[in-house]
């Protein structure tokens, strides 16, 4: 199956698509959906057919897709639970389970679409009183009180099912991984949820169509590899050790860590903890505080090494553990890790090659100006083994440095400095 990899948003919204590699893709900062062509490219330029393709920071699971659709059979790794959550139901399943408690997945899906609403967790703490005349100031706006309503009773009837023992491993992961996009879509937010909109969709009235839509789940998209394919909860380097420790033989590993100070787990708080359902304590909110909702055991105990200063060790140890014949990663211009730093890491592992393109920097709200509004995204492609010249890897930070100048200076909106 040749993937279609070049996005369109008419023809691939997440929401309709029936395009294995882009349905029910959550909105995520990071997200390579329109970077699966350079991705892809650096792939093909490992001449790799078949083996283990090994994501070891997979969020959405776009490129695990595109590993899947390329042949390969697939380990995606997040440590973030709806993350692994995503990739349990995207990756590790190739077919639609049979939920033969159910009397199949039509029914399944009809039951939990078919629930009357209930006012719960979600409703209480993250829904205004009355959706007509919301008060931004003093009640959380991250969903419609209807739709809130609806979240409580489906996601409580799932995890009653999982107590009664009703559920598969594969079958909780496909109803909770089409919860997680269908949480995302309805969501009064820019895709994150460190905070919401003013009044529903924003000033602007952005997304009315989703945010007041009904909240509901849909069956997923699969693609069958015929391969045992796997997800996994660690963290990076641990999964690394893992690997290497039981010998496993990897053809690709496939990086993509944090680009910046912000973890990923107050992002996504609100996935979270629809994913693990343990309703934590929240402050009420007022005109003082308590807007985003932040869960307090996420704001530093799941903050990655790569948002700190400490991620340039943190690369520089996770490429010295991984073996495999070929090691990729994506990084930014704009990324914690210095970029002669990143390069000078990654020639000491073997021999070095790039591709690059200049993109649209990532912006909360498409109305802000933006001093650099394009960055140059890379895919850095290792081969253990062989050797890079620092002549070399000169040659390389001056082409991603060229490419990043010739970009801005040709962009409407860059201000030289």
């Amino acid at each position: 199956m040749e993937p279609e990899l070049d996005y369109t948003a008419r023809r691939h919204a997440a929401a309709h698509t029936r395009d294995y590699l882009y349905s029910q893709l959550i909105p995520y900062i990071g997200n390579k959906r329109k970077l699966l062509p350079l991705i892809d490219t650096a792939i093909q330029r490992t001449d790799t057919r078949g083996g283990l393709f090994v994501d070891y920071f997979a969020g959405s699971s776009v490129v695990a897709r595109l590993a899947k659709l390329r042949g390969f059979r697939v380990f995606a790794n997040d440590w973030e639970p709806y993350a692994a959550i995503i990739n349990h139901c995207a990756i590790t399943c190739n077919t639609m389970p049979a939920f033969a408690a159910f009397g199949g997945a039509g029914m399944v899906f009809r039951l939990l679409n078919s629930i009357a609403p209930q006012a719960g967790y979600i409703t209480a703490n993250l829904c205004p009183a009355d959706d007509a005349h919301p008060d931004p100031d003093t009640e959380r706006l991250f969903f419609t009180r209807a739709n809130g309503m609806r979240i409580d009773a489906l996601r409580e009837q799932i995890a009653a099912w999982d107590a009664a023992g009703l559920l598969a491993a594969d079958e909780r992961a496909v109803l909770l991984g089409s919860m997680m996009y269908a949480v995302s879509y309805v969501s009064n937010t820019s895709g994150v949820f460190k905070g919401f909109h003013r009044g529903w969709g924003g000033q602007t009235s952005t997304a009315l169509y989703r945010i007041l839509s009904r909240f509901e789940l849909r069956p997923p998209v699969f693609y069958d590899n015929q391969q045992a394919n796997r997800a996994y909860q660690l963290d990076a380097q641990t999964l690394a050790e893992q690997l290497r420790d039981r010998g496993q033989h990897v053809a690709i590993a496939y990086l993509d860590p944090p680009y910046n100070q912000h973890p990923y787990g107050s992002n996504y708080h609100v996935l979270n903890t629809v994913a693990l359902w343990d309703k934590p304590p929240l402050p009420p909110r007022s005109a003082g505080g308590g807007k985003s909702a932040i869960r307090t055991d996420w704001r530093t105990a799941r903050r990655s090494a790569y948002n700190y200063a400490t991620a340039a060790a943190a690369y520089a140890t996770l490429l010295e553990t991984i073996e495999a014949d070929y090691i990729l990663t994506s990084y930014s211009t704009d990324g914690n890790i210095d970029l002669r730093t990143l390069l000078e890491a990654a020639a000491a592992r073997g021999r070095l090659s790039c591709v690059q393109n200049a993109y649209k920097r990532y912006r909360v709200s498409s109305q802000r100006f933006s001093e650099k509004p394009l960055n140059v995204e890379f895919v850095l492609i290792i081969e253990p083994g062989g050797s890079t010249r620092p002549h070399e890897v000169d040659a390389i930070e001056q082409a991603i440095c060229a490419a990043e100048h010739a970009a801005l200076t040709a962009h409407p909106e860059y201000v030289l400095s």
